[in-house]
């Protein structure tokens, strides 16, 4: 029986970028979550990546999926996905 699902490498429909660094004395209190690798940290008044986006932990939580419906800050300790 042939199945209906095609096998994929993620990298093939997806990039993973890198987070920005944000010092906790850079941030300024806002609207905007700022993701770590395990999970919101912080709000900032600046956005990083327009959202949805989903963030993936690369350190310390390595691995750990995380979807943000709104703009959003990762910081250094994550990768993101822009949603397309």
């Amino acid at each position: 029986m042939r199945s209906i699902w095609e096998e994929l490498k993620l990298k093939e429909i997806c990039e993973f970028k890198y987070g920005s660094n944000l010092p906790a004395n850079s941030r300024i209190d806002g609207k905007y979550p700022v993701y770590g690798s395990s999970g919101i940290i912080s709000y900032h008044n600046e956005f990083f990546v327009k959202g949805p986006g989903v963030i993936v932990g690369r350190k310390g939580t390595v691995g750990k999926v995380q979807f943000s419906e709104t703009d959003f800050f990762p910081i250094d300790t994550t990768f993101y996905i822009e949603h397309d």
